[in-house]
């Protein structure tokens, strides 16, 4: 299934408003990519009357936030997004979560199709349907309405129709969410919760990514025995390349220039890159996809068919965030090179003071969310500030002594502590549910200023 793109018309559905006819309206355009008789364009820009040299295979266009003001959007083929979606199922068939089926199933799609992820959980029940013959894609047969907000009730209204779907049609029921979406299953004290739990362990599998998972939301699903599978990816890279922290087949992680703990920039060899960036304006971008390292670099890898120097080099994805690379293949993920503090010459990987805000004892009960950014200063270059979310009760006069108290008992060295922490009622989030950095260091700079 390698028909060409190359002249078929763009499919650009009306923005998406999360109703039931929005999502059926991009579920078709999906459905026509992965047919090979359309292109999707997502972007926010529109779309250029010629495509640039090297970048005429497009089927799918969605937008990135990226790390500059300049807007572009991410360019994949067809071929790209086949090769992330039977790699998916390669790892569902071997590892007989949907061994039956070849490790295709049916998807209930719970993320915008605005982005990978949510493509992708739409894409991927077009492929069961071709792989296995069915008539029709394998999602519900009324997709569901996405407007109202996401809770317990709402996804058990969802789910049991879902799953009484596949269970007819003798199809493994996944689904994806992201962290923020399973935090509120997994913690919750209602009925409700208990009843979306109990719906949850029925799917053979349940994605969550597009940010952090903390590493207690995770336990306690598990504990439930609820099927989670934590996903690192990106749009770059098709939607998620690496699951459980093990890559998918196919691909090779590298650490670039490793340090002495072994971290580095991580670089992704992969079927299912992308070709490059579009621009606004009928531009290209591909500085951040290249051959293989050579010799010099200094990278490294692990397994067979790493990717490495000399003969066989590959072409990779140079991505933003710092890693490591276990000998047994482990991913690690650090963080965002970009998103390291430097105060005084000192660094500080903000997610480090993260991680520790989330596994205190000291502050359970009394934070619920927090992100850490640096702040310019005119002393130190940057400082440390927190934005923190309370839980409902917490007393916000007290919560920045208490943070900064709580983390004095962890291993976080005292140039990482937050100098100030300030309370907001939620954290500024990107439409797929992670945390938007640069909305929280202006947050963070305007009520320092105050």
């Amino acid at each position: 299934m390698t028909d060409t793109t190359t002249g078929l018309p763009w499919l650009q559905p009306e923005p998406y408003d999360a109703s039931a006819p929005s999502l059926t309206a991009h579920a078709d355009a999906i459905g026509q990519v992965m047919a090979g008789t359309g292109r999707l364009w997502l972007g926010t820009f529109a779309p250029p009357a010629q495509l640039p040299e090297g970048f005429e295979e497009t089927a799918l266009v969605v937008p990135t936030s990226g790390s500059t003001g300049l807007a572009k959007a991410v360019a994949l083929t067809r071929e790209a997004l086949l090769a992330s979606q039977d790699a998916t199922a390669a790892v569902f068939a071997a590892d007989g979560t949907a061994a039956e089926t070849r490790g295709h199933g049916f998807w209930l799609p719970l993320l915008p199709p605005t982005h990978i992820a949510g493509v992708q959980v739409i894409a991927r029940a077009h492929r069961t349907a071709q792989v296995l013959g069915l008539d029709a894609p394998a999602l519900p047969r009324v997709l569901p309405d996405l407007r109202g907000h996401f809770d317990a009730t709402a996804f058990v209204a969802l789910a049991e129709p879902a799953l009484e779907q596949a269970r007819t049609a003798g199809l493994p029921a996944f689904t994806s969410l992201v962290p923020t979406q399973l935090t509120r299953i997994v913690t919750g004290a209602t009925g409700a919760d208990a009843r979306a739990r109990g719906l949850l362990k029925k799917f053979a599998a349940v994605l969550v990514g597009g940010a952090a998972t903390p590493r207690e939301v995770l336990g306690r699903a598990r504990g439930q025995r609820i099927p989670v599978r934590t996903t690192y990816g990106s749009s770059e890279t098709a939607g998620g390349c690496v699951y459980d922290r093990q890559p998918l087949p196919g691909v090779t992680l590298t650490v670039e220039r490793p340090d002495a703990e072994g971290a580095g920039r991580l670089l992704v060899g992969s079927p299912t890159l992308a070709t490059g960036y579009l621009t606004d304006g009928g531009g290209a971008d591909t500085s951040d996809f290249s051959l293989a390292p050579g010799a010099g670099t200094g990278a490294v890898g692990t397994g067979a068919g790493a990717v490495g120097t000399g003969a066989g080099a590959r072409r990779t994805f140079r991505t933003s965030d710092l890693a490591i690379v276990g000998a047994d293949g482990a991913l690690t993920v650090l963080g965002r090179a970009d998103d390291v503090i430097t105060t005084g010459g000192l660094k500080v990987q903000p997610q480090d003071v993260e991680r520790a805000i989330d596994r205190s004892l000291m502050l359970r009960g009394l934070v619920r969310a927090a992100v850490v950014v640096g702040v310019e200063d005119p002393e130190w270059g940057q400082r440390v500030e927190a934005l923190v979310v309370l839980e409902p009760g917490a007393v916000p006069a007290e919560a920045g002594s208490l943070v900064r108290s709580a983390l004095r008992t962890t291993d976080v060295d005292p140039h990482m502590i937050p100098r100030r922490v300030h309370v907001v009622e939620e954290l500024p989030l990107l439409g797929i549910g992670k945390v938007d950095r640069a909305a929280a260091r202006r947050i963070a700079a305007e009520r320092s200023r105050d």
